[in-house]
């Protein structure tokens, strides 16, 4: 009964249907890159705006994995509550039933045309836009092709009776119909695959509608389990909480609907259509009853599931990234978005754990600050290897231009971020050093350092609020103020000259009275040229930070 042919054809259209939903996801992802930012910074806190922000984003994506992703990245970082995550949850359910009404259209012909189309916006206009559009049209087409495939390696089986009964008795048994939907659906990780599949069967008349109705809500539930399995084991609780609460839903769906089950199927029914649409509508009427019922008591879910799924504490001392995570690689305006965050939380751990703490390593007898410092720039570099692998694996995925040159930046900005900490630990060894041997300095130098010091420490400050607003435009206040510290540091280093010259008789060039006054330089002057050298350098590392935000990070070139 089953040929080699037909499942070769089976085969092939799952591939071809997996395949375009994966590029036409890309394609969008690639179009939208540069609106989802601006979108979700205009997002109220309502939770209907949430749910339609769901809903529009899986659309978009055609995925609302990719959505999920980007919710559990978003929440992680501050930029979105849990109410509003659970809103955007129950949101992508609907978005996906959008995307499941549009492939059961029988439009092939139409489906080769956007290829073609495609293919011309891409090998032909060759405009990135163009290029982003054509990906997302082969893509799209793709799926329907797809479809059209595995319509056709169930035909031979259209007349079969056996097969019709057999699938039938899903009807018949409605919970065994959804207990074997969630698990193919669980073992394939692709519930969209799996309605795909469905969508075939009733082409062929293979399905009846009382057997759609429980094979779509498995399929409804089964989706989440990959999904809720993996985070089991996740670091970040919220990941864990929305994969709960996304399971929950659809799983109480299906309770809710079950003891009416008759009712539900003559609902689908009475709103007509044939059967591949039915499938859709199965979908789609389960997705908006999940918003009707839940939304109005996502503020109680999410305090339940804060109280029931708590932050175990034990995790909170391990040393880990603060946001940037491996899953959000796969949406790379999350990931930007992550390492944006995540970069902003590193310069202000340089300023309180390392900056703030060097004038107690300079007035202190004991070396328990230096030991302090010494520890804080340990969790830096590994802060810093963190960011630069999670930078260099993002470079690897489809990015736009735009994105690349955004990627770039960021790690010019890391690597200058380190320059700081390194800088930082050779001035406290250093002035620990000093500050054993007692008198070394006068206090005059001492003065003169402590003002460097300040000058340093204000641009530093200035530098965090352009982390904090994250505009250009704030970055050229900073590069501006880097004058003072110039002017300090030569003030500073003039009036050691003047103090060693008065001492020393002229000399009869310019060279030679540099070189004099360098080697007249007692201990204590010289620890002080260097720890002012050290300030000037890091006085420099932030103004190349402001520059890299300045416009003329614009023009870096990348290969």
């Amino acid at each position: 009964m089953i040929s080699f042919s037909m499942v070769m054809q089976f085969l092939g259209g799952i591939g071809l249907f997996l395949y375009g939903v994966n590029v036409t996801s890309e394609g969008l992802q690639k179009i939208a890159a540069n609106k989802l930012k601006s979108i979700l910074e205009s997002l109220t806190k309502n939770t209907w705006a949430a749910t339609l922000f769901g809903i529009a984003m899986t659309v978009a994506l055609q995925s609302s994995a990719a959505t999920t992703v980007m919710v559990v990245e978003f929440v992680n970082s501050g930029l979105m509550t849990l109410v509003q995550a659970l809103g955007v949850a129950l949101g992508s359910a609907v978005g996906t039933s959008i995307v499941i009404q549009l492939i059961s259209f029988p439009i092939l012909n139409l489906a080769l045309f956007l290829i073609f189309i495609g293919f011309i916006f891409m090998l032909i206009v060759r405009t990135p836009f163009s290029k982003r559009c054509g990906q997302a049209m082969i893509g799209f087409g793709c799926i329907f092709v797809g479809m059209a495939y595995l319509s056709g390696a169930f035909a031979p089986l259209k007349n079969s009776a056996e097969v019709y009964l057999f699938l039938a008795q899903f009807g018949a048994k409605p919970a065994l119909g959804i207990l074997v939907s969630v698990l193919i659906t669980a073992l394939i990780q692709s519930s969209a695959a799996f309605l795909a599949i469905l969508i075939s069967l009733s082409t062929q008349g293979l399905l009846s509608i009382e057997a759609i109705v429980p094979l779509v809500m498995g399929a409804h539930i089964g989706g989440t389990l990959t999904t809720l399995i993996s985070s089991l084991g996740a670091e970040r609780i919220d990941a864990k909480r929305l994969a709960i609460a996304n399971s929950f839903y659809r799983i109480a769906a299906a309770v809710i609907i079950f003891p009416f089950f008759s009712y539900f199927t003559k609902l689908v029914v009475f709103f007509g259509g044939d059967l591949p649409r039915q499938v859709a509508n199965t979908h789609l009427f389960s997705a908006v009853l999940m918003v009707v019922i839940f939304l109005p008591i996502n503020g109680f879910l999410a305090k339940a599931l804060i109280r029931f799924v708590p932050q175990r504490k034990g995790k909170e001392q391990e040393l880990q990234p603060k946001y940037i995570t491996k899953g959000a690689l796969e949406v790379p305006t999350v990931a930007l978005t992550q390492a944006r965050q995540e970069i902003r939380w590193l310069g202000y751990k340089i300023l309180h754990n390392m900056l703030e703490i060097m004038p107690r390593v300079f007035a202190a007898g004991d070396s328990r600050w230096l030991s302090e410092l010494e520890k804080a720039e340990q969790q830096v570099d590994w802060y810093y290897a963190q960011l630069s692998n999670y930078l260099l694996a993002l470079f690897r995925k489809n990015m736009t231009r735009k994105q690349i040159m955004e990627n770039h930046r960021f790690q010019l900005i890391t690597k200058e971020l380190e320059y700081i900490a390194d800088s930082l630990i050779v001035m406290a060894r250093l002035g620990h050093k000093v500050n054993q041997e007692k008198g070394i300095i006068e206090e005059s130098d001492w003065n003169g350092l402590e003002e460097l010091y300040i000058a340093v420490s204000e641009n530093y400050l200035a530098l965090m609020r352009v982390f904090d607003r994250w505009q250009p435009d704030c970055a050229y206040a900073v590069m501006e103020s880097h004058k003072k510290i110039i002017d300090v540091f030569n003030l500073l280093q003039g009036n050691m000259v003047c103090r060693i010259q008065s001492v020393s008789p002229g000399t009869d060039s310019m060279a030679e009275e540099e070189k004099d006054w360098k080697e007249n330089l007692s201990e204590g002057q010289k620890a002080v040229l260097e720890l002012g050298n050290w300030f000037y350098k890091i006085g420099e590392h932030i103004v190349s930070i402001a520059k890299v935000f300045g416009t003329a990070s614009d023009e870096i070139l990348v290969d």
